[in-house]
């Protein structure tokens, strides 16, 4: 069963294998992830094991964060779109962060998985580069990867598995200098393929994490030594003051004249359209607009501005942002539930002593880029998001992952 969930975690990618069941359309890893389930529910039936679950506690945010996803369906207008996004980016993935937390018993299992998802985005930076080299799949200049559309997927996908990979090389110098340059080589692949994605958002979020890593790890060193800690604040500022200069939208530029203006500023105007125009009417600020109705409902609101139709509505796929995604599609209920999640993230990771800095940093580039994209709002994307989750609730440190309470 493990190496199942080791097959998964190695192809988070397989939903772009698509196809139709009895008339339903699924894709590869849905079939995947329903079979680990039904595996491990034969497994557990024929051993006369008993099925564990997580505490209450940790169970309530994540069913409501399914319940705001049913409300979503109801008031959504396109009930067929609705139902697939819901199993896709919340059924999907949260099913199988079950499996992992009944299946991944011991370290040597954990440690698997993490390999696992190392060697996708290894595997998919292979591809991004093989792309560049032969000139294909290529968006302005900007390399779209296995995921066929935009560049910032590409980023998206690998900047947290570029750091997944920059904490395990760190982990095994020196103790194992054979691993220690295994991850190193498949560290510089995936940043080269990131720098080849042209996503700014990647580039500064995995700087962010690289940062945030070497922090963790020499915060007792850092917290007695003021000037230390006063260089770090500084570069720390200098680095946002830097990244606000190279997101921040052409204020000079109005809507009339978005033609000429970048894409920081088309992302400025979905902003300042969804936080202003859309959240606050009709009481979509409790109930959202309806499971992937945002592009729709913001194409029909700004189907009379200047430009709006040409330039801003079609890149409307999302608000652009992971907290505003969830609050305008599962509502506040929703989006309640997603940042309780977090701190139940974030609050099991820091007791999670060996593999703190780890959980931790992951996450952060994933909320990073999450800022100015919408990191979680895609079936890998959401998969990744939930085996993290899952990972950080075991207690490992003991080689035994049901002491949580």
């Amino acid at each position: 069963m493990t190496y199942f969930i080791y097959l998964i975690c190695l192809f988070p990618f397989a939903y772009l294998v698509r196809f139709s069941v009895g008339g339903i359309p699924t894709t590869l890893l849905e079939i995947l992830i329903y079979v680990s389930v039904i595996f491990t529910l034969f497994i557990k039936i024929y051993k006369k094991d008993k099925i564990i679950f997580p505490d209450i506690k940790i169970l309530f945010p994540v069913l409501l964060f399914v319940l705001a996803g049913v409300f979503s369906v109801f008031i959504s207008p396109d009930k067929t779109q609705a139902l697939g996004l819901f199993k896709a980016y919340i059924i999907d993935p949260i099913l199988f962060f079950l499996v992992i937390y009944t299946n991944i018993k011991d370290e040597k299992q954990f440690d698997l998985v993490i390999k696992s998802l190392i060697l996708s985005g290894f595997i998919v930076s292979i591809h991004a580069i093989i792309q560049k080299s032969m000139n294909i799949g290529i968006d302005e200049g900007r390399v779209v990867g296995i995921f066929g559309y935009s560049p910032n997927y590409l980023a998206l996908y690998l900047s947290p598995l570029a750091a997944l990979t920059w904490i395990n090389f760190n982990n095994y110098y020196p103790t194992n200098k054979k691993y220690f340059w295994i991850y190193l080589l498949i560290f510089l692949i995936m940043l080269m393929a990131i720098l080849l994605s042209g996503s700014r958002a990647g580039i500064g979020s995995l700087v962010l994490g690289v940062f945030i890593f070497y922090f963790i790890k020499y915060y007792r060193f850092i917290k007695s030594n003021k000037s230390i800690l006063f260089v770090l604040i500084f570069v720390f500022v200098a680095g946002l003051y830097f990244t606000w200069q190279n997101m921040k939208p052409d204020f000079r530029q109005n809507p009339e004249s978005l033609r000429a203006a970048t894409s920081n500023n088309i992302r400025w105007e979905i902003w300042k359209t969804t936080i202003y125009d859309i959240i606050p009417k009709n009481s979509n600020w409790l109930k959202g607009v309806g499971l992937g109705n945002f592009q729709n409902y913001f194409t029909d609101l700004t189907k009379g501005r200047i430009n709006y139709p040409e330039w801003v509505s079609p890149w409307a796929l999302t608000p652009h942002n992971i907290f505003i995604n969830i609050w305008i599609n599962l509502g506040a209920l929703g989006l309640i539930a997603f940042i309780w999640i977090l701190a139940i993230y974030f609050q099991k990771s820091k007791e999670n002593i060996k593999y703190m800095s780890m959980f931790a940093v992951v996450m952060f580039v994933i909320l990073a880029q999450g800022i100015v994209d919408s990191a979680y709002w895609k079936n890998d994307l959401a998969l990744i998001f939930w085996i993290l989750f899952g990972l950080s609730l075991l207690d490992i440190n003991t080689n035994h992952s049901r002491s949580i309470n």
